[in-house]
């Protein structure tokens, strides 16, 4: 099989890209969870998607192809300790969430999502974050085994007909040194 490298580019989503990339997450969020979501929760990540990009301290990035048409998402922003089970696992406020990581299904593999979790890690880095948190859920192909990739280890597991996964990582790696 030949395969053709894409000329793919990213950007910081703004008010110009924020419609595009607001039925861009709609549609990716119905093609995977389908009627595990109900409208009013589609409603409610639409007016989340606009505090996210308003937001200085949160970033949303889209990966865009040649034509400028959404390809790849992903958004941090600040843990707001909304998570019933998690309420007692993060106490300081250097903690930045990563969500809304997307890659339309024909761009997979290519690159893309690395390339904007590494955007996604700089902006922390810039804005201060320590610790990267993020949930994923097992039935989504290919999420859990790719934030493994990324450094992400599993801190809880809830399983259920959700299958969530909680995970996180540090933003930098720590380094090692070893005298001799």
């Amino acid at each position: 099989m030949l395969h053709v490298k894409r000329k793919i580019h990213y950007k910081r989503v703004d008010k110009t890209l924020e419609a595009s990339m607001k039925e861009y997450i709609a549609k990716e969020c119905k093609c995977h969870y389908g009627s595990r979501i109900d409208e009013e929760r589609y409603e409610l990540l639409e007016q989340k998607i606009a505090s996210e990009v308003q937001n200085t301290k949160s970033g949303f990035f889209a990966a865009l192809n040649e034509k400028d048409e959404i390809v790849g998402s992903i958004s941090i922003f600040a843990y707001d300790n909304r998570i019933v089970s998690l309420q007692k696992h993060y106490q300081t406020e250097d903690v930045a969430e990563i969500g809304r990581c997307y890659i339309k299904q024909e761009y997979r593999r290519e690159g893309i999502g690395s390339q904007l979790f590494a955007l996604a890690k700089s902006f922390a880095s810039l804005k201060g974050y320590k610790t990267l948190y993020l949930h994923t859920h097992r039935f989504l192909p290919g999420g859990f085994s790719f934030w493994q990739k990324m450094g992400f280890e599993v801190f809880n597991d809830e399983g259920g007909n959700w299958q969530t996964v909680h995970m996180e990582r540090l933003v930098q790696e720590v380094q090692y040194s070893c005298a001799v």
